[in-house]
Order: C-alpha cells, then sequence, then structure tokens
C-alpha cells in the first residue's frame, strides 16, 4: 500500500517513552505517522524512518483523525491537548489516545472536555518501557466505550498485541497503571536494598543477580536491565526518578480518596519514602536504576560488578 493511502495518525511527546512507541508506530508501517514535540531534534529520527514533522500539536490535529500523546505530567498533557495550538483546534482530530500516566481525575476531566467538542478519548496508558516500546512487547491498559476501542485496535495492534480491556470508562486504565507501578517501584527499592545488603555481607553482585533471578525471589526490580545499569555504574535508559516518583504520589492519592490506608502499609510506605528522599537528595533527573545510590550511601558499600 502506497504511503499516501494510510490512515493519518498523530503522535505528540516523543521523549523516552513516547518516542519509543512513535518509532515502532513508524517502523510498522501501519500508518502514515504524523508527529510534534517542543524539541523539534525529537522528531529527526523518526522523519527518517517516514514520518512527518509539524510545528504544533494543532497541525498535527488538523491532518490527522486518530492522535496519540505521550507527556510527563498532567499539566503538559493539558497544555498540548487545550493550550495555545493544542489539539482541540484542530479540524481533523476526532479520537485523542492518552498514553501518558496522569491519573483518573485528570484523564476523567480531559475526556470531559474533549467530549464537549464532539472528540473520543481513549485512556491508553503503558508499562513495559522505551524497550519493550521498541520491541512490541508492551502492555497497553485501555478503557473507553467499545465503539472508540475498536477504532483504534489497528493502530495499537502495530504497537503491541498486549492490549489490555479494563473498562469502558476513561480513567480506570489510569488507575490499572497506578496499582502496576506502585508494584514496579517496591520491586525496585527491594532489589535494590537486598542488592546492598548482599555487598555488605561480602557476596558478589553478580552472583546475587544469577542466584535470585534462578529462585523465588526473581522480581522486575532484579531483571537484567536494572542490575545491568546498576553493576556497570552507568546509569541510563530506564525512565526518570522524578515520573515514577510522581507516579507513586498519584497513586497514594487515589489509594486515600478510596480509603484504602496506603500510607501506613508497611510494604508501600517503606518504598514511597525510599523514591522521596532520591528526590530530596536531588536525584529528580537521574535514571531510576540510580536510586541503588540513595541505598548504598545509607549502609555505606557500592554494588559494582567485577572489573568495573
Amino acid at each position: 500500500m502506497a504511503n499516501a493511502e494510510l490512515e493519518k495518525v498523530g503522535f505528540i511527546g516523543l521523549g523516552n517513552m513516547g518516542g519509543a512507541i512513535a518509532e515502532r508506530l513508524a517502523r510498522s508501517g501501519a500508518v502514515a505517522l504524523q508527529v510534534f514535540d517542543r524539541n523539534p531534534a525529537a522528531a529527526d529520527r523518526l522523519v527518517e524512518l517516514g514520518a512527518v514533522a509539524h510545528v504544533s500539536a494543532r497541525a498535527v490535529a488538523d491532518v490527522a483523525s486518530i492522535v496519540f500523546t505521550c507527556l510527563p505530567t498532567l499539566e503538559a498533557s493539558e497544555a498540548a491537548m487545550f493550550g495555545a495550538d493544542g489539539l482541540l483546534g484542530g479540524s481533523m482530530m476526532r479520537c485523542c489516545v492518552e498514553m501518558s500516566t496522569i491519573g483518573p481525575a485528570g484523564m476523567a476531566a480531559i475526556a470531559r472536555r474533549f467530549a464537549l467538542a464532539g472528540i473520543d478519548v481513549l485512556d491508553a496508558p503503558v508499562s513495559g518501557g522505551a524497550a519493550g516500546a521498541l520491541k512490541g512487547t508492551l502492555a497497553i491498559m485501555i478503557a473507553a466505550p467499545a465503539a472508540v476501542r475498536e477504532r483504534v485496535a489497528p493502530v495499537l495492534a502495530a504497537i503491541s498485541p498486549k492490549v489490555f480491556t479494563i473498562s469502558d470508562v476513561p480513567g480506570d486504565a489510569q488507575n490499572m497503571k497506578l496499582v502496576n507501578n506502585l508494584l514496579a517501584a517496591a520491586n525496585m527499592a527491594s532489589s535494590f536494598e537486598a542488592l546492598a545488603l548482599g555487598v555488605k555481607l561480602g557476596l558478589a553482585p553478580e552472583k546475587i543477580v544469577e542466584v535470585v533471578n534462578a529462585g523465588s525471589g526473581r522480581n522486575t526490580g532484579m531483571d537484567d536491565r536494572k542490575t545491568g545499569a546498576i553493576l556497570a555504574r552507568r546509569f541510563e535508559g530506564l525512565g526518570k526518578i522524578s515520573l515514577l516518583e510522581k507516579d507513586i504520589r498519584l497513586a497514594f492519592e487515589v489509594a486515600v480518596a478510596a480509603g484504602f490506608p496506603v500510607a501506613a502499609m508497611p510494604s508501600f510506605g517503606g518504598m514511597a519514602r525510599l523514591w522521596q528522599r532520591a528526590v530530596e537528595q536531588g536525584m529528580s533527573g537521574e535514571d531510576v536504576s540510580a536510586l541503588v545510590k540513595v541505598v548504598e550511601r545509607d549502609v555505606d558499600v557500592e554494588v559494582r560488578g567485577q572489573g568495573v
């Protein structure tokens, strides 16, 4: 099929995660990708893959009927959608797919505002990291009426086959993402503490990783990407501490609103405090794998691979 015959699909936000998802879409050949990011250079590799870069979110919404957004905060999403030259002013867009993690209240408010303009919204946060996005293994959680889900299904399939319908109500997929990220954050916190303890006890960190991943302690906090970054002392490629700490705070907010005493839960409360301490220590912009450095400073060890 000639590129001109493909459906034009937009993508706003080409950072670590958004850029990887957009690249997956571009490489799929399933759509004619239209992109925008406030940093024009972020679109360069996508243009090389056949995407068309635009000067604003509105310009994307003027040509694409479905537009994806993947941005770091609710404020960034609202600016891209409703700000000057935002999506809401576009003449072609009929569905906005929000892949950001912004919480259920923010998602519901966005859906209501778009509904007034006759625009559908699909709540569609993701889990699996940029590497998963490029490989097509992301878990995509979706919430919207069936007709909206069906409309976007072919595009989602080009991103990943792992699409999980949560409900018909935008906001519910956000709740699912927050539950997932609480567990992911807890896995990292406990795994990094275990690594530091093992080193304090004189164990080789490579051996700790090998044994744990072969046994009952295996979890996502001890996977090869995170432990590889730590042992090599190259803390990069997995997302910023500030973004996951933001998700933890959002999860606590929805838990409290639901009457769930999450702050009193030892595992949740303790791990949240560790992430908060990382932010307080000026590590917001560092990679999530760098959380181990907070633990290392507390116990006076360094988790470093042999020969590094």
